[in-house]
């Protein structure tokens, strides 16, 4: 009877509307990376600028309604950031066929994120729970969200930006995500220490 119930619950949480909107964000990263790469033009670009917002759109939807009708799960606040960093990557290694110097940009969200999943793994192989998303975190995302949207954008509207400019904001993002990094690495070995 036990096994039933935890069956239930999992399936429950398998079908919330925010986490379909999660899985949704996942399906439409490698549509965008297809068009991004593919493009040949102008409306190429926007297309696959397009399949991105959609994506954000998901992004912020999912939160909303997960907070408002309270049907926040655990699975989502697993997926809700892995889809979130994988779109971040993705976005960020079409990005360097334009800007080499997002290298350092997806370099540092691999690192962060490969990093952060093994200390989640211990947190919860000692019994603790996954936490949301922090303010640090938000800002990180956000930040490099738009930074990224920026980069894709501006040229197709034709707007000159030079590479030391493009450098700067590209650093900017590297600085923040480290900045966030390092906020989370100390919240989860606080978690882990309590645990201890």
């Amino acid at each position: 009877m036990p096994q039933t119930k935890n069956n239930s619950t999992i399936k429950n949480e398998l079908f919330t509307v925010p986490n379909i909107l999660v899985y949704t964000r996942i399906l439409l990263m490698p549509v965008f990376v297809t068009l991004y790469i593919n493009a040949t033009g102008r409306a190429g670009y926007i297309a696959a600028f397009v399949v991105m917002a959609l994506a954000f759109i998901t992004d912020f939807l999912d939160g909303q309604i997960a907070r408002r009708f309270n049907c926040v799960t655990e699975l989502g606040k697993i997926i809700d950031p892995v889809a979130d960093k994988l779109y971040q990557f993705a976005v960020a290694l079409c990005l360097m066929i334009k800007y080499p110097a997002m290298t350092s940009v997806a370099v540092v969200l691999f690192v962060k994120e490969i990093s952060m999943g093994i200390m989640g793994l211990v947190l919860i192989s000692k019994g603790g729970k996954i936490f949301g998303a922090k303010w640090y975190g938000k800002i990180s995302t956000g930040f490099v969200d738009i930074a990224m949207v920026f980069l894709l954008m501006a040229p197709l509207f034709g707007i000159t930006v030079s590479n030391a400019a493009t450098n700067a904001l590209i650093y900017a993002c590297d600085a923040i995500l480290i900045f966030a990094a390092i906020m989370y690495f100390r919240l989860f070995a606080a978690k882990i220490k309590e645990i201890d």
